[in-house]
């Protein structure tokens, strides 16, 4: 991916609607063939980005380009974008090879290149035993595969998509994150996806944008804003973390309440520090490697795992227990970490 080629370039784009500022100051660089996410709470600004790239709104400053060239002078129908709506927005009354031929007919093209590229798209995503289907007698994947074969049809360079999964129940959302993966590859177009769901971008993204208040707050592949995220606001939005806020003062992390901790080098600039819940380990409570030690306030299933929530004189921290026998709420427990497992967050 590092080497692709940069197809959409958003640069100091700003938006605001009234004294509310939607988009402050976005640049993103996506390139070709890659998947993209925009990831953030409701209110962060990924769907007006979404829609500034779509060309339902103008962005009151900064610029967009597609392969160099001006993308927000040409009106929305004309550019080789295409928006894959939250809804499907199938229409009822067509069958599932006229909801796809439909952009293709609006444009005129001959009846035989109609046929064949529906034919061709019906095949790739495996509804070519549905052509002659309504859509009511579809389940829910496959209407979301209808509305990605008319989506891609018109063989956009860019492919939008407004929380494409986020009417379909949990298992079948989990089986269309991998066909979308799958079928992403196949078409070789580029795919921006908006999702308030952290399952789902870091699932399906090569990149991911983490937005927050209009502002990208960072930029980088699912495992890496994972491993490192560098603001509290990432560290806690992505995953589960235990999040100290504090100062460093010589090789320690002071928190109220808290003993000083052991900490490396890296944290002296640091707002505060996380530990992701598999980087601490319980231990018994008279075991010598023990850093701190609380108790036990919750324990949570999570399938391959339990979350163990850890009271420590008033902070808690969450630790991933694989074990056969799980903690007991109100065991008295200790808890230790590797210094390196410390992530050092740099901003809020």
């Amino acid at each position: 991916m590092g080497d692709s080629a940069v197809l959409l370039r958003i640069s100091d784009v700003s938006k605001s609607f009234g004294e509310v500022v939607a988009l402050d100051d976005v640049s993103l660089d996506i390139r070709e063939n890659e998947f993209f996410a925009l990831l953030g709470p409701s209110g962060c600004g990924k769907t007006t980005l979404l829609r500034v790239l779509a060309g339902f709104e103008q962005p009151d400053a900064g610029t967009v380009t597609l392969d160099g060239s001006d993308l927000l002078s040409v009106p929305p129908e004309k550019r080789a974008v295409n928006l894959m709506f939250q809804s499907y927005a199938l229409f009822p009354h067509m069958t599932v090879a006229k909801n796809v031929a439909y952009g293709l007919v609006c444009e005129g093209l001959p009846r035989a290149e109609i046929t064949a590229r529906v034919d061709e798209v019906l095949d790739t995503v495996g509804l070519s035993d549905k052509k002659a289907a309504l859509p009511k007698t579809l389940s829910g994947g496959q209407r979301q595969r209808v509305a990605l074969a008319r989506a891609i049809v018109k063989r956009p360079r860019l492919l939008l998509l407004d929380e494409p999964l986020s009417a379909l129940d949990r298992k079948i959302r989990g089986e269309m994150q991998m066909e979308l993966k799958r079928l992403q590859h196949e078409v070789g177009i580029t795919f921006v996806v908006v999702t308030h769901d952290q399952d789902e971008a870091m699932s399906l993204a090569d990149r991911v944008a983490v937005m927050d208040a209009g502002v990208v707050r960072q930029l980088d592949a699912p495992l890496d804003l994972y491993r490192r995220p560098r603001s509290v606001f990432v560290a806690d939005f992505i995953g589960s973390s235990t999040i100290l806020r504090g100062s460093y003062l010589d090789g320690h992390w002071e928190t109220p309440g808290l003993p000083p901790l052991s900490v490396p080098a890296e944290c002296s600039g640091a707002r505060a520090i996380a530990l992701r819940p598999e980087a601490i380990s319980l231990l018994s409570v008279d075991d010598s490697r023990c850093r701190l030690r609380g108790t036990v306030s919750e324990v949570y299933f999570q399938g391959d795992h339990a979350l163990a929530q850890v009271d420590v004189d008033g902070t808690t921290f969450l630790a991933a227990v694989r074990d056969d026998v799980l903690p007991e709420r109100g065991a008295r427990v200790g808890i230790t970490w590797q210094e390196s497992a410390i992530i050092p967050l740099v901003a809020d």
